[in-house]
């Protein structure tokens, strides 16, 4: 019982601390909370969805609070799917913006 006792702190403790590196994608930062959630799972712990998307929501860098902000005013509910779902597209737009980039600088280079 200790062992299980001490295994859900660290792990709870892990969850309320995630933060995503400034290194680190909007991909593995969610395979990260993912991680962590499966693991609280397996533990038998119970987290409220509420709970879940906003320790997800605020585990991102200031550069994302616009995102927070859209998300949690723009439903009256909120889902982690949501929240996944609108983060994955924000790093389709950031993917897109960087290839238009590198297309403007190759074609600028081209024509030097």
């Amino acid at each position: 019982m200790t062992e299980n006792f001490s295994n859900n702190l660290f792990m709870k403790k892990k969850l309320y601390n995630l933060w995503m590196k400034k290194d680190m994608s909007i991909l593995q930062h969610l395979n990260a909370f993912n991680r962590i959630l499966s693991d609280l799972l397996n533990l038998k712990v119970k987290l409220e969805e509420e709970d879940k998307d906003l320790l997800l929501l605020y585990s991102f860098p200031s550069n994302y609070d616009h995102l927070a902000t859209n998300i949690k005013y723009g439903k009256k509910t909120l889902k982690l799917e949501d929240i996944r779902h609108m983060l994955q597209n924000e790093l389709m737009k950031k993917m897109d913006f960087t290839e238009e980039v590198i297309e403007a600088k190759s074609a600028k280079k081209n024509k030097i």
